[in-house]
Parts: structure tokens; C-alpha cells; sequence
């Protein structure tokens, strides 16, 4: 499911990279989503979860976060290998796209009809494998309008999904 919702940010990525004069803006926003995803998967299996918390809590994120900090390192290491890049420019583009990406998702949250508090255990608890409240499928089409089963009701999260990522 996070591989879904990370893949909802790749346009914008895209055009972030291309920006950044990358020479190839797909192949790396997808080893960034890929990275990204991965590492934030497991973190959620240990029981980490302030990363998600701070991706989906609808606030502003800074560079200088500890989350990011705490982020950076292990998704510089994987595109470095990914994409065979030197150790410099993988902080540098870590540096720029973590925030990037989670300032995606916490814009789209804070301009949700869902409380964001709503949103970030939603999420956390589909990515966790909770069962019983949320079905981690219906979430994911729910968050990105549309391919979930329309089973999951959670005060309303999939009216909240359908206008989440315009």
C-alpha cells in the first residue's frame, strides 16, 4: 500500500528532479519512491512509526527535522546503489526530495475534510496490518480516489479520499 501512495507524489517529483537538472527525473523519482518506501515499511514492521506520523500529520516538515535526518542516511545508501551515484549527491538529493515528499502528503492531509489525526492513524494502522478497523486496500483507494472495495467507512475517510489527490 505504501508503494501506492508514494507513487501518487511521482509527477510532482518528477518535476521537482527535473528542476534539479537530473539527468533522468523518472528512473530516479522511482528509485527515491522505491527507497523511500521501503525504508518507511521497515520501520512501520519494527514499530517505528514517527516518520509516517510526521508524513500524514498535515504539518509542515523541514529539512532540518530529526525525522529527515533520521531518513536521509539510509535512503542515500540504497539510491547510491540504485542509481550509481557518488555518496555527495545522494545527501544532496535526499536532502531536498524526503521533505519534498512528505510536504506532499502532509498538504494534501491538512487540506482534507478528515481530521488529520484521522488520516495519520488510518493510515498507520492499514500499513501495521490491523485488522478489523481498516482494510490497507480500501485505504490506499480511498487515499488516492478510487480502487479501494468501498467497504471502509471511517467517519467518512472515503469522501475524505476522493478529494485528497486532485
Amino acid at each position: 500500500m505504501l508503494d501506492q501512495l508514494l507513487k501518487a507524489a511521482d509527477g510532482p517529483l518528477q518535476e521537482m528532479l527535473a528542476g534539479m537538472n537530473q539527468d533522468n527525473p523518472g528512473e530516479t523519482a522511482s528509485a527515491l519512491e522505491s527507497s523511500l518506501g521501503s525504508i518507511l515499511q521497515n520501520k512501520v514492521a519494527s514499530g517505528d512509526t514517527s516518520a509516517l506520523m510526521e508524513m500524514f500529520s498535515g504539518k509542515e516538515t523541514s529539512a532540518g527535522s530529526s525525522i529527515v535526518q533520521a531518513l536521509q542516511g539510509d535512503v542515500a545508501s540504497d539510491l547510491i546503489g540504485k542509481l550509481g551515484i557518488s555518496k555527495e549527491q545522494a545527501a544532496s538529493l535526499t536532502a531536498v526530495a524526503i521533505p519534498f515528499v512528505m510536504n506532499f502528503f502532509n498538504n494534501k492531509v491538512d487540506g482534507a475534510p478528515q481530521a488529520n489525526e484521522d488520516i495519520m492513524s488510518s493510515v498507520i494502522s492499514a500499513l501495521q496490518g490491523k485488522q478489523g478497523k481498516v482494510d490497507a486496500g480500501d485505504l490506499a483507494g480511498a487515499l488516492l480516489g478510487g480502487g479501494g472495495k468501498g467497504g471502509m467507512d471511517l467517519g467518512g475517510l472515503m469522501d475524505m479520499g476522493k478529494g485528497l489527490f486532485k
